[in-house]
């Protein structure tokens, strides 16, 4: 027994979930680590002289070079960035995760820490706001935290730091002689690189006694909403073999000497009215199989109604998708019209 979906009845809606995380400096192979970049000429360069970072994973070490890495992040995010203006078309593939302008500082010291976070441990982006980086490093402890626009700031000095903010990222408000209070670098929420300028107090960050890193990943997942109804004296026959004669739920299938020729045996496995052809008023219509000849009195009445116990929705070319299974069995009723609404998140 099938029936058509109507358009309205079908619907679907995509919702973020999310994931917190912490790591710290000591969780080796986690996918979490800092890298040194640091900017310079690449004018006679030769990789040995430079500084490294050599970071271990299981059995896997590579070495990452400063001044490489620097020309990375600086070409990737800062070169063509500008405070509140948006990128002209001819350069916007060149800056990548661009959230709003107006509330984003970007501005690249020729000295950085590098935190990276793989993308196992983000998902689609990390949270906006939700990052909180713990550093001991300079005799200090810092406690930096992203402002859910990209800019990382020290909390220490929140409240500076929204003064800065609200000037438009003024250096007269709300930063003293140290920096602090200003933007001390950014977050690549679509990337999972962390990016904190080494000047002035910060400048170990990353490389000092210890650091932890707190976020949250985000996941989309879509939820699929239909809406089944049976009008009243709709869907009013069961396919449960255990109202044919005789059955009490048993399939029984008689041998014969002539079964590979005979197949009429067939018909003891399938329920009245599920006539083959064109014959049925059932929802198994397939040519070659006679049905059970009996029902039992019991459904022969006008007041018996079947109970609803599982529901099948299928795709346009009729393959089954999904079945619901409501949490106890539903009898339909001969004057009210039944509705299911069966949700699935993928």
């Amino acid at each position: 027994m099938y029936k058509t979906l109507e358009p309205s009845d079908q619907s679907k809606r995509a919702f973020k979930t999310f994931k917190s995380f912490r790591f710290n400096n000591n969780d080796s192979g986690s996918g979490v680590f800092v890298i040194k970049a640091r900017s310079g000429s690449f004018r006679n360069y030769v990789s040995s002289s430079d500084e490294i970072t050599t970071i271990t994973s299981g059995s896997t070490t590579t070495n990452y070079f400063a001044l490489p890495s620097w020309n990375f992040v600086n070409t990737r995010y800062y070169k063509h960035y500008a405070l509140g203006q948006e990128p002209t078309p001819k350069i916007s593939y060149q800056v990548f995760d661009i959230r709003n302008t107006a509330f984003q500082s970007r501005s690249l010291h020729i000295s950085s820490s590098i935190f990276s976070i793989t993308r196992d441990l983000f998902g689609e982006e990390i949270k906006p706001g939700s990052i909180k980086i713990s550093d001991t490093s300079n005799g200090k402890t810092f406690d930096i935290r992203d402002d859910g626009d990209g800019n990382l700031f020290d909390f220490n000095f929140s409240a500076s730091y929204a003064a800065h903010r609200s000037s438009s990222f003024s250096m007269s408000q709300g930063v003293n002689a140290a920096g602090s209070g200003s933007v001390i670098g950014n977050a690549f929420y679509s990337d999972g690189l962390l990016v904190v300028n080494q000047k002035g107090s910060y400048k170990d960050v990353g490389f000092g006694t210890g650091f932890t890193i707190e976020h949250q990943a985000t996941h989309k997942i879509t939820e699929y909403e239909y809406v089944l109804r049976a009008p009243a004296g709709e869907f009013n026959m069961s396919s449960n073999i255990s109202i044919t004669k005789d059955r009490a739920g048993n399939v029984r299938i008689p041998i014969t000497s002539s079964r590979d020729t005979d197949r009429s045996w067939v018909q003891e496995l399938f329920p009245p009215h599920h006539l083959p052809g064109n014959q049925g008023t059932g929802s198994f219509n397939m040519a070659g199989y006679t049905p059970a000849s009996h029902s039992i009195n019991e459904i022969t009445g006008s007041t018996w109604f079947p109970f609803v116990s599982q529901m099948g929705i299928y795709d346009i070319e009729g393959d089954l998708i999904a079945v619901a299974k409501p949490g106890q069995p539903v009898k339909l009723s001969p004057t009210l019209s039944t509705t299911f609404v069966v949700r699935f998140d993928v």
